[in-house]
């Protein structure tokens, strides 16, 4: 699903279809109702006690299923896992970090094994594992104790004015490398960043774009991924090209760009890819981009963004037309991104962006849907005046996909709805082909 904005907001990577059918079709996740296996008892006691009943039988990482008092089904995907199996059980998806008995740090509940290192240099940096299938990464020297906060893990002067940070997410990981000043950015040691790779039961191949896979060494399948890591810096960008019609200040609704944080990879002035090689002698090897790191119009901090994760039928990426030609799949690894134009004076850069959000329906084949809608959050407006949001159907998204991608002839296919989230969508589900 592609979606087109007319104004400047923050949605939310959580993203739902809800339908409601009278065959089986997953509901809100918030909601309390008493669980029970089957479908005919779930029908049943929600008939008898006049509220939603979950169908756990129907339960996936991704999706949840109520019987309705009225007889009916309704089923809910999510973009990203909700749930995952602990110890045989079904457990909600919990992100924080908190420091386990062997020393090192993970999250609470994640549909895949996680585990941070706690300091020193006797574990990895980062340890995944699903399936029966692990992959690591070690920091090349002595790492301090991280400082926790939530999902994040953050090593300080991991080199000299440079941070890590480590952020745990539903099914994988964000390494983020805050390079803080000049002086910092000049280290020989930032000319290579050279982590030891470890796997069991996997290789791990660079792919066509710039990022990598690793694929099980006896079924071939990708157990995990990470697209082109990509790095930027502080810098505001080119705001001249806007016209100055549609610029705004902060005195028109907007709020300053101190109270935005640090900038993501879109609203940044100087972005880049980061060269990615695997070695014989299994190590990963990045080149940050010189220009972006000590460039004479740099400003700091810069950023560097490495993420993996288990691949899934879901995807989501944002198009920039200031970064025509960048990919920004999976929002580079943040939990949210910007939408529609954004005019304001303090935005960085001035940009129109485009969100597109991948969810598969072929579960829903053959069944009756009586409704569908469409639910994000937003996150953030730039101004307190409504503006409309369009919602369409477009050709799949992948990793590669760029403002200059998605304007090619017959990309967007069709457009479902105009209005709020949740936007009503009953009428598109049961043209929409079978994988998206």
């Amino acid at each position: 699903m592609g979606v087109i904005v007319g104004a400047s907001m923050g949605l939310g990577l959580m993203p739902m279809v809800s339908l409601s059918a009278a065959q089986p079709a997953v509901a809100d996740e918030g909601r309390a109702a008493p669980t029970v296996v089957s479908e005919e008892e779930a029908i049943e006691e929600a008939k008898k006690t006049g509220s939603e009943v979950e169908v756990v039988s129907q339960r996936r990482e991704s999706r949840e299923v109520f019987a309705t008092p009225e007889g009916n089904l309704e089923a809910r995907e999510h973009l990203r896992p909700v749930w995952t199996r602990v110890d045989g059980m079904w457990k909600r998806i919990d992100t924080a970090l908190s420091r386990q008995a062997d020393g090192s740090v993970a999250p609470s509940a994640t549909s895949v094994k996680l585990q941070f290192s706690g300091g020193g240099d006797n574990a990895p940096l980062v340890r995944m594992e699903r399936a029966g299938r692990a992959a690591s990464l070690s920091w090349p020297g002595k790492l301090p104790s991280p400082e926790l906060d939530g999902a994040v893990a953050t090593y300080p002067s991991v080199l000299p004015g440079v941070d890590l940070r480590m952020t745990a997410q539903e099914d994988g990981f964000t390494q983020l490398l805050v390079v803080k000043t000049a002086e910092a950015a000049h280290s020989a040691e930032l000319n290579e960043l050279r982590l030891k790779l470890g796997t069991e039961g996997l290789d791990v191949k660079e792919t066509s774009d710039g990022g990598l896979r690793a694929v099980d060494r006896g079924a071939g399948g990708t157990v995990f991924e990470a697209p082109r890591p990509m790095m930027w810096d502080s810098s505001s960008g080119d705001t001249a090209a806007a016209p100055a019609a549609l610029r705004a200040t902060a005195s028109d609704g907007g709020t300053s760009d101190k109270d935005r944080g640090e900038p993501g990879a879109a609203e940044s002035g100087q972005l880049a890819p980061v060269g990615v090689e695997v070695t014989a002698d299994d190590e990963l090897v990045l080149t940050p981009d010189v220009n972006v790191l000590q460039g004479d119009k740099t400003e700091y901090p810069v950023f560097i963004d490495p993420q993996w994760s288990s691949p899934r039928a879901t995807a989501w990426t944002m198009v920039s037309k200031y970064w025509a030609s960048s990919p920004q799949w999976k929002f580079n690894g943040d939990s949210d991104s910007g939408m529609g134009y954004c005019g304001w004076a303090y935005c960085q850069p001035q940009d129109t962006k485009r969100l597109f959000y991948q969810i598969p329906v072929s579960t829903f084949a053959g069944k009756t849907i009586l409704s569908a809608e469409f639910v994000v959050r937003n996150t953030w407006s730039a101004s307190c005046s409504a503006r409309s949001v369009e919602l369409w159907q477009t050709k799949p998204v992948s990793s590669s996909t760029t403002w200059n991608t998605q304007t090619a002839s017959g990309f967007w296919t069709k457009s479902c709805r105009r209005g709020r989230s949740p936007m009503a969508m009953t009428a598109a589900v049961p043209r929409m082909p079978n994988s998206t």
